[in-house]
């Protein structure tokens, strides 16, 4: 009879390391957790996709903070829910930098193959987000973020500020 926990310890651990490496900033170890396939939304393939994401976000917010609040596995499936936390100092969701504090809930989910994790998708809080850094859902009216560039939020937000 085989350990069925194995398989979920192992790649819970997995997510905890990359939550750790986001928050610590030290990428290092990433290629050793995810599959040379990796497959990361709006991202390029592979570990170095992942990278980028975690860099940009990084980039984005100063003292930036992804704080665990739950985390479940089901063979080889772990969903994570963390509380993001930082300071908004670089161009996030098309918005540019306000200095503002931000706080907001994700859930992400994983799923593992041959003892690495192959893919991640995500559910973000991006209205919260926005309303944090002083952007105001309005479907009324256009986008005043900056002239001529839109964002992946299309026309459902302004400038409140």
């Amino acid at each position: 009879m085989s350990d069925r926990s194995a398989p979920n310890s192992r790649y819970k651990n997995h997510v905890l390391a990359l939550n750790h490496a986001f928050n610590t900033g030290d990428l290092s170890g990433v290629d050793d957790l995810l599959t040379p396939d990796f497959a990361e939304r709006d991202m390029p393939p592979g570990p170095e996709g992942y990278k980028t994401a975690v860099r940009q976000l990084r980039a984005a917010l100063a003292d930036p903070r992804s704080e665990v609040l739950g985390l479940v596995a089901e063979g080889s499936t772990v969903v994570l829910r963390v509380r993001l936390t930082g300071v908004h100092v670089g161009e996030i969701v098309g918005v540019a930098p306000t200095r503002r504090k931000v706080d907001v809930e994700q859930i992400h989910f994983y799923e593992g193959r041959d003892g690495r994790l192959a893919t991640h998708h995500y559910i973000r809080d991006d209205l919260a987000l926005l309303d944090q850094l002083g952007v105001r859902s309005d479907v009324q009216a256009t986008m005043y973020l900056r002239p001529g560039r839109q964002t992946k939020h299309g026309y459902m937000a302004r400038f409140a500020g």
